[in-house]
């Protein structure tokens, strides 16, 4: 423990991901993202802590409402996750999003993290556009 009485953190932001984009067969948006983490971003002995995950799945999920209409600005209204299993560390995970439901200015979007084939944890996210700015 430092002098202060507080535990040193580390300073980490999520990882940065690439993000490619497609298409569904029904022509809405999905994103896809690659990437693989070391031992700054763990939790639990051997596996990612939950908070990258999340914050990894409300950045992949946040670009959808963009590809949707062009317009960036989309806030998150309710990030929930589900962790099925640990996320191992130093393993290649694909993080895939797709478009769920768009409602005016609400979005909603789903997520999935798989390791090495293991479905290892789940998101469903609402974002929501602003306001059409007045003249």
């Amino acid at each position: 423990m430092s002098e202060s009485g507080r535990l040193p953190a580390p300073n980490l932001l999520p990882a940065a991901l690439d993000v490619s984009y497609d298409v569904d067969d029904l022509g809405h948006p999905t994103v896809t993202a690659v990437v693989c983490l070391g031992e700054d971003y763990q939790g639990p002995p051997g596996s990612i802590h939950g908070g990258y995950l999340a914050a990894m799945f409300d950045n992949l999920l946040g670009v959808l409402p963009y590809r949707l209409t062009g317009r960036k600005g989309a806030f998150t209204g309710r990030l929930t996750v589900r962790y099925r299993v640990l996320t191992p560390l130093n393993t290649e995970l694909v993080l895939t999003g797709r478009l769920t439901s768009v409602r005016s200015r609400r979005v909603t979007a789903a997520g999935q993290c798989h390791a090495g084939g293991v479905l290892t944890a789940e998101a469903e996210a609402l974002f929501v556009r602003p306001a059409a700015e007045r003249p």
